[in-house]
C-alpha cells in the first residue's frame, strides 16, 4: 500500500517499499517539505542498504541535516555543499563505530535559484539509484548516466587507479557498485585509499512548465523497469485517478509529485 502527503513546496509526495524476498528491510527515505525553512524547497533522497541497516539508518537521519549546513555556510554552490556534506557525513558514521554496511542513495534538492523566477533540482548520487523527471510524457534522466557498478569502465578505471581490482564484475570481489555511503572496509584507513568513493555525481536542472513529476527508486525498481516504463506506469495510475475521480483538478503542472 502506497502513502501520499499533501506538501507545501510540491503539490504532492507519495512513496511506497516493498521488502520483497530479503529477510530485512534495508532500504530508507526521506521527504523534507519546507527544506531549510523555504516555502518553495524540499529536500528528498532514497538509500539503498547492504550488510544491515546501521549505514542507511544514519544517512537517512544526518545527511540532510549536514546539506543544510553546509548550504547555509554560503560557501560555493549547491553541488559543493553536496559533496562535502557527502564526504563528512561518511567520516562522521565511520567515526561512530559504523564501518561494515553500505548504501546507495541519491539526494534532491528542490530549490527557487537567486535571480530567476524557476525552480532547480539538484540531484547526487552514489551507486544505482536514480531519479528520473517526466517532461511533457517523456522520461528525463536526473542523475548521471552511470550507475556507478563495477562492470562500468570509466568506474573500474577508477577503481584500479585507487589501488583496487575488479573481480568477477565486483570491486575487490565483494561489492557490484564502486561508490557508495559506508563500506569502510574498502575505504582508508581500512586501505591506502578509497576503492569505493564517496564523491556522488551532480546535475542541476531547470524546471519547466512541462515537468510533472519526479521518480527517485533503487535498483528494485530500475532492474525491472527503464526509465520510460517507469514514467508511463505513473501517467498511466495519474490518467485513471482523473477517471475516477473527475473532479479533481490536475491540469497545472505536478511537479514535486514525488513518487
Amino acid at each position: 500500500m502506497g502513502h501520499v502527503a499533501n506538501c507545501v513546496s510540491v503539490v504532492s509526495a507519495g512513496w511506497e517499499e516493498d521488502i520483497g524476498r530479503r529477510e530485512e528491510m534495508e532500504d530508507g527515505f526521506i521527504f523534507a517539505d519546507c527544506f531549510g525553512g523555504k516555502k518553495d524547497s524540499a529536500y528528498f533522497a532514497i538509500y539503498d542498504g547492504h550488510g544491515g541497516r546501521q549505514c542507511v539508518d544514519y544517512i537517512t537521519e544526518h545527511l540532510h541535516k549536514n546539506l543544510l549546513l553546509e548550504m547555509q555556510k554560503a560557501i560555493g554552490s549547491v553541488p559543493d555543499a553536496m559533496i562535502r556534506a557527502f564526504s563528512d557525513t561518511d567520516r562522521n558514521m565511520y567515526n561512530s563505530g559504523i564501518q561494515t554496511s553500505g548504501c546507495t542513495a541519491c539526494s534532491c534538492v528542490l530549490q527557487k535559484e537567486e535571480g530567476k523566477d524557476r525552480r532547480a533540482i539538484y540531484t547526487a548520487h552514489l551507486g544505482d539509484a536514480r531519479a528520473v523527471i517526466c517532461r511533457a510524457g517523456l522520461a528525463v534522466r536526473l542523475t548521471s548516466m552511470s550507475d556507478h557498478k563495477a562492470t562500468d569502465k570509466e568506474e573500474a578505471k577508477k577503481v584500479v587507479e585507487a589501488g583496487g581490482t575488479i573481480f568477477n564484475d565486483r570491486v575487490n570481489g565483494m561489492l557490484a557498485i564502486s561508490r557508495a555511503f559506508g563500506d569502510h572496509q574498502l575505504k582508508a584507513p581500512a586501505l591506502p585509499n578509497d576503492v569505493v568513493s564517496n564523491v556522488p555525481d551532480i546535475t542541476s536542472t531547470e524546471l519547466t512548465d512541462e515537468d510533472m513529476f519526479v521518480i527517485v527508486a533503487c535498483d528494485g525498481l530500475w532492474d525491472v523497469l527503464d526509465d520510460q516504463e517507469s514514467v508511463n506506469l505513473v501517467l498511466e495510475g495519474i490518467r485513471e485517478f482523473m477517471t475516477a475521480v473527475p473532479d479533481q483538478s490536475v491540469n497545472r503542472p505536478l511537479m514535486g509529485q514525488v513518487m
